[in-house]
């Protein structure tokens, strides 16, 4: 080969090569932009929770087998996830003409939403299985109580497990399975 041939052939690899670099960086730039996209799309979500949240709660009753409601208005959070666990410390305040199906003491350590799977993780102190009344009954209505208000409330939410000190138990006090997440029953939810 003579030397033109081989410096045409280095001349035709190197703009080849600047090619591919400029396509590379092209689609880099690119990806950056959607990812830049995304985080303005989170912010655009945080900023539209900043206002009070209206919500129905649903409180057992004295003389009914049904949960009668009481409109609430729940604080300015600046996260979801401020929201859920706003909500729910206020289910475990306890109202003067209803009852409340949980021991007292009981405290909420954090709660995490599952976006994917549409579920809440609801993580509570151990006083849940220390103080528990025995009973399959207590234990439904501790559940239905904290699922049935959750989904009510959330649409995003389909499902809703328990853990108690950040960890998973079979059950709260001998009777029904808490391993699994729990899907709402608005059978005992009396709408106004």
């Amino acid at each position: 080969m003579n030397k033109k041939k081989i410096y045409f052939l280095i001349a035709i690899a190197f703009v080849f090569f600047i090619i591919v670099l400029i396509i590379f960086f092209k689609s880099s730039c690119y990806s950056g932009k959607k990812d830049l996209e995304l985080s303005k799309e989170e912010v655009q979500e945080k900023v539209e929770q900043i206002k009070p949240v209206k919500v129905k709660m649903f409180f057992l009753q004295r003389n009914s087998r049904y949960m009668k409601p009481f409109s609430y208005e729940i604080g300015i959070f600046k996260t979801r996830q401020d929201v859920y666990k706003a909500f729910i410390n206020e289910l475990l305040k306890s109202r003067e003409d209803c009852i409340t199906p949980i021991p007292e003491g009981l405290k909420l350590r954090s709660v995490f939403y599952v976006k994917k799977r549409k579920i809440l993780i609801v993580d509570f102190n151990e006083v849940l299985l220390n103080k528990f009344p025995v009973g399959t009954s207590s234990e439904l209505e501790f559940i239905y109580y904290f699922v049935d208000n959750i989904c009510y409330n959330f649409k995003e939410i389909k499902e809703v497990k328990f853990l108690v000190s950040g960890n998973e138990y079979k059950t709260i006090s001998g009777h029904i399975d808490i391993e699994n997440p729990f899907y709402p029953d608005y059978r005992y939810l009396r709408d106004e």
